[in-house]
This record gives structure tokens, C-alpha cells and sequence, in this order.
């Protein structure tokens, strides 16, 4: 369980003289090396130039800033997770622009096949003309047997190229597969079929450049087949890393957003896969003795909380209100006065503009206590906890 306080340090008087003559800089994070030289390359300059990847690119960029930042300000954590983030982005980004690129080399092998086309239109025309000569010589045996062993040499030459075509079709096709694979980091979520993947392509393409075309497009077609195998394995597994990721980079905002409001204890724990960020108040700040209806003037706490709460970035936590009491006395009435307190809280919060359907209160009377002996009284709380996964 981590537990975050708010308060002060007290640092000696010679540790405050050295810091305030500057502290040399930690050294910067591997991570963050990495991604400055991945921001550096041809490759992530050509994925600014391409729309779908130029979010991608602009985000990666803001996280690339705030990792420097983090780093300059040695919070070195948080700068190592801005710039494992920022490498997502940007290899996605440049997966895209090579995807986008592949496409660009199918569309001009289709061209080079029209050429093909045309050619042999041409050579029909030529062929024609031939066999008209021949019929003028009077199709002597000679004639006919050369003109037997061209038309033979034309129709290889014709069935050459066009299997030449469709196996540098199904090539492109494997190739693109693969780029696709890239963008959902199948190499490392799928590596088995991602590699045999690339592998049989490469095979593929040594058979290509040795004429060997039969062989090389049943090379080409498994290649296609284990790429998208492995677009199909690491699909999931990438929704839910990233779906994870962006989920942790929040919580963390959220707690150091939470730690800033005065007389809030913030932690964060798990319960199972249920994660939890929890805002602890002592129930003598809002409340009186035994009361549950919050005391006048005592509200003003609840404020940031609710303003925290209906910020765009966190409306989609579900939040529960939960009140505690120190387990001394009878267990009924005080399961009755922490859910009271509970939902006076909820109200409060409702009444500042909070979506009542997120939000839940109930009471747990004494469970869970904090402390005993002169400190029982920290077990009278109210937690708003924020939920994730």
C-alpha cells in the first residue's frame, strides 16, 4: 500500500545552503535517451508528414518535453514513464507511415503489372504481323517452324512476366501485413508468429530475385498468413497495455492533483484487480460530536474535491463514499451514523454540480480501524475513494 501525506520537510541548515546553490542534474534516463534518438530518425520525420500519424507524433513530442522536464527537475520516475509512453506513440507513428508507404509500393506494382499488360498488347500486335508475313511466304516448313519457336518464346516470355507480377504482388501484400503487425507490437506481444512472419518473407524475396516465382509466392502467402495470425494475437494484449498504461499516467495525476487539497490524506491500494486512489478526511472536520448532517461552515473542504472530481479527465472514475467510525459501541447504530454521514457527503458533493450517477455512499461503521489506543479517533473518517482498473 502507498500512502502519500502532505506536509512539510524540515532539511538541516547546511543541506538547505547546498540546494540553494543548485543541484547537478541526475543522469538522464535511459529510456529517455531512446526515445530522443527514435525522435531523431527518418523515419519519425516522415511520420510528421503523414496525417493519421501526426497526432501520434505531437503527442509523443509533449511527452518527449515533459520527460526533459521531469528529468531537469530529477523526478526521474516520472519521466522514465513519460518516455516509455512517448515511444508508443512514436513507433506507432512511424508503423502508420511505414504501412502508408507500403501501399504506396503495391500501387506501383499494380502500375508496373499495366505495363506489363500493355506490353503484351504490343507483343499480340507484333505476333499478328508476324503470322500474316509468314502466310504471304506461303507457310513453307522452314517459316512454319520459326514461326512456331517465336510464338513458343513470346507465350513463355508473356507467362514470365505475369507470374513475375503476381509474385511481387503477393509480396507487397505480405509486406503490408507485416507493417500492419507492427502497429500493434506484435514483435513482442506475438514474437513466434511475427517472426516467422518476417522470416518467410525474407525467403520470399531471395526467391523472387532468383527467379524461383513458384516458390516465392507460396513463401509470400505463409508470410501474409503469420503476420496476420500475429496481428490477431497481439491485438488484445496491446488494447489492454495501452488501455493500462493510459490508466496508470491518469491515476497518477489524479493523486498528485488530490495531494495538493489541505486536510486530504491520499494512498493508493488494490483491492483484487480493482485499483484505488483514496482521499481520507477525519469526520471532526465535517462534523460535530455524533452528528451526520456536515456542520455549518465546515463544507469548504468538499470543495477542490468536487472541482477534482468534474474534471474532463477523471469523469469516467466511479466514485464511492464510504464512512468509518471507531469500532467502539453498538454496531448497528454506528453502521447507521457512517452511511449517514456518507450520504451527507454525497449530497454536498451532488450540490456542486457532481453526477449523482457515479457516485455511491455506504457505511462501514468500525471496520477497518486505523489505530487504537489515543489514537482511535483517526478511525472516524470519510474516504472518497476514485475506482479503476
Amino acid at each position: 500500500m502507498i500512502k502519500i501525506t502532505r506536509g512539510l520537510s524540515i532539511l538541516p541548515l547546511a543541506a538547505t545552503l547546498v540546494l540553494s546553490q543548485g543541484c547537478a542534474l541526475k543522469p538522464k534516463p535511459s529510456e529517455l535517451e531512446a526515445l530522443e534518438k527514435l525522435r531523431a530518425t527518418p523515419s519519425a520525420a516522415a511520420a510528421v508528414k503523414l496525417k493519421t500519424a501526426a497526432p501520434l507524433v505531437k503527442a509523443s513530442d509533449d511527452l518527449l518535453k515533459r520527460s526533459q522536464d521531469k528529468w531537469r527537475s530529477s523526478d526521474l520516475d516520472d519521466s522514465t514513464n513519460d518516455a516509455l509512453m512517448g515511444q508508443a506513440k512514436l513507433k506507432h507513428a512511424i508503423a502508420l507511415a511505414d504501412q502508408d508507404a507500403a501501399k504506396h509500393r503495391i500501387a506501383k506494382a499494380e502500375d508496373d503489372l499495366d505495363d506489363v499488360n500493355q506490353e503484351q498488347e504490343k507483343t499480340q500486335k507484333d505476333l499478328d504481323a508476324i503470322n500474316e508475313t509468314i502466310g504471304l511466304l506461303h507457310q513453307t516448313a522452314q517459316a512454319r517452324e520459326e514461326q512456331k519457336a517465336m510464338e513458343a518464346q513470346m507465350e513463355a516470355d508473356r507467362k514470365a512476366a505475369a507470374e513475375k507480377s503476381e509474385t511481387a504482388d503477393k509480396i507487397s501484400a505480405a509486406e503490408l501485413a507485416l507493417k500492419t503487425a507492427d502497429t500493434v507490437q506484435a514483435s513482442t506481444y506475438a514474437n513466434a508468429a511475427y517472426t516467422a512472419a518476417a522470416d518467410t518473407l525474407a525467403r520470399a524475396e531471395a526467391e523472387l530475385q532468383q527467379g524461383n516465382f513458384r516458390a516465392a509466392q507460396m513463401s509470400a502467402d505463409i508470410a501474409r498468413k503469420k503476420a496476420e495470425e500475429a496481428v490477431a494475437a497481439a491485438q488484445p494484449i496491446y488494447a489492454e497495455k495501452t488501455k493500462a498504461d493510459d490508466n496508470r499516467a491518469r491515476a497518477d495525476t489524479l493523486t498528485r492533483d488530490a495531494s495538493t487539497i489541505a486536510g486530504v490524506e491520499v494512498r493508493r491500494d488494490a483491492r483484487g484487480a480493482l485499483q484505488r486512489i483514496v482521499l481520507s478526511i477525519q469526520a471532526e472536520q465535517l462534523f460535530t460530536k455524533k452528528q451526520s448532517v456536515i456542520a455549518p461552515g465546515r463544507d469548504s473542504i468538499l470543495e477542490p474535491i468536487a472541482t477534482l472530481m468534474k474534471k474532463k479527465e477523471y469523469q469516467n472514475y466511479p466514485v464511492q463514499i464510504i464512512g468509518f467510525s471507531d469500532p467502539r459501541g453498538n454496531s448497528s447504530a454506528l453502521l447507521a451514523l457512517t452511511l449517514a454521514r456518507a450520504q451527507s457527503v454525497q449530497t454536498a458533493l451532488m450540490s456542486r454540480g457532481v453526477d449523482s450517477k457515479r457516485v455511491m455512499a455506504t457505511g462501514q461503521g468500525g471496520a477497518e480501524p486505523l489505530a487504537g489506543g489515543k489514537e482511535r479517533n483517526r478511525n472516524n473518517r470519510i474516504e472518497i475513494i476514485f475506482l479503476y482498473q
